[in-house]
């Protein structure tokens, strides 16, 4: 299979975080077609597993669904920043949680037909518990669960966030290996 040509693309919109554009692609076969891309800067997502096999989650408002999720800790990339620095920095501003050991757990793609967004995941272990000191538009509730049973969430359909599942899903796998 050969990929398509980009002959061409044109932005949208440009906002706080995202940048949409509409590109123009040549298939190999000659067609053309317009896709928009919807150009995200990328994020990293800890799940941090205590000593007793427990694992924190964060509960905030997405606007997305207009409800609240119940999360693994994450955050976006600022500019030039590293996927582990951000990982570090997130998880000290939302749950005041420092990791002394840090695994990554590979990428999440969360949706790559209409996203540029790739999502670092990481397990962290050896924790430290602090203050949180979220941003000033968060609001947020942190709640401890066994990582055996946050997976039973995620089977229920309980925890439906998907870089939470794929996150949890890894570092299970990885506590067992």
């Amino acid at each position: 299979m050969l990929k398509p040509e980009s002959i061409g693309g044109r932005e949208m919109h440009r906002g706080r975080v995202i940048r949409v554009t509409t590109e123009r692609l040549r298939y190999p076969n000659g067609c053309e077609s317009d896709l928009d891309l919807v150009h995200h800067p990328g994020a990293a997502a800890v799940v941090p597993v205590d000593a007793d096999g427990r694992v924190c989650l964060v509960r905030q408002y997405r606007l997305g669904i207009e409800d609240f999720l119940w999360e693994i800790p994450a955050g976006k990339l600022d500019a030039g920043e590293a996927p582990a620095a951000c990982a570090l920095r997130e998880l000290r501003e939302e749950t005041g949680i420092t990791a002394g050991r840090w695994t990554s757990l590979g990428l999440y793609i969360p949706a790559p037909g209409i996203f540029t967004e790739l999502i670092h995941l990481f397990l962290a272990q050896e924790l430290t518990v602090g203050a949180p000191a979220p941003d000033i538009d968060e609001d947020l509730e942190l709640r401890w669960i066994d990582l055996d049973a946050a997976m039973d969430l995620v089977v229920r359909g309980d925890l439906s966030d998907g870089k939470t599942a794929l996150g949890l899903l890894r570092a299970r796998h990885r506590l067992r290996l």
